[in-house]
């Protein structure tokens, strides 16, 4: 690992001209293997950082998402906590030489309509945060899915499933037990849980 990181040398090419040699200090070279992994370890702090904040968060390689939840007429008491936030977390990535892009953070608003109105001049709210720009605003319909859409997406998925079962049955002679639970298995679970996690905490 000394040796991956140590005593490197780097130099600029302009057309067919290279600069002298220069050492570098920090970093590791772009495409290299340990490089993503060796990324990781260095801002795993800023998970701990953003939970002490009180903000629910998900990182992807050097990709940062926030997802701070709140009341419309809590919008500007939030929009000034996440800036506070967005404040520290620059600051943190500053003193281990990193920067915060600020031309590629934005905030998405997502609500309900109704909820959504009740925020008083929210493109001047947003306006005053130095690295947020306004994204998109999202009605949310998902309190008002008709009982008979959800029905039909049911019935799809059972006929779905039991198209899958049949055909299973048909080659059972073919497939040892062990195959044949297998593929139904694998087949009805990917069914059945399709964009589940989309679903998490609805109502009934």
């Amino acid at each position: 690992m000394k040796f991956f990181l140590s005593s490197r040398t780097f130099c600029v090419k302009c057309n067919d001209c290279f600069s002298s040699l220069h050492t570098s200090l920090h970093g590791v070279p772009q495409g290299s293997v340990l490089g993503p992994l060796l990324f990781i370890m260095y801002t795993t702090p800023l998970s701990t950082l953003i939970s002490s904040l009180s903000l629910h968060h998900h990182l992807y390689a050097d990709d940062t998402q926030l997802f701070p939840s709140f009341h419309p007429s809590d919008f500007q008491a939030s929009t000034t906590h996440l800036q506070n936030a967005l404040t520290q977390i620059t600051s943190w990535m500053t003193s281990i030489l990193l920067s915060l892009n600020s031309s590629k953070t934005e905030l998405l608003s997502i609500g309900l309509r109704r909820q959504l109105a009740k925020i008083h001049n929210p493109s001047t709210s947003i306006d005053r945060l130095s690295s947020l720009s306004l994204l998109a605003t999202l009605a949310s319909y998902l309190m008002n899915i008709s009982h008979s859409l959800i029905r039909s997406l049911l019935s799809l998925n059972l006929a779905t499933i039991t198209s899958v079962l049949f055909a299973v049955s048909v080659h059972t002679l073919t497939f040892t037990v062990h195959t044949a639970k297998t593929i139904a298995t694998s087949s009805v679970h990917s069914k059945l849980d399709y964009c589940n996690s989309l679903n998490y905490g609805l109502p009934k």
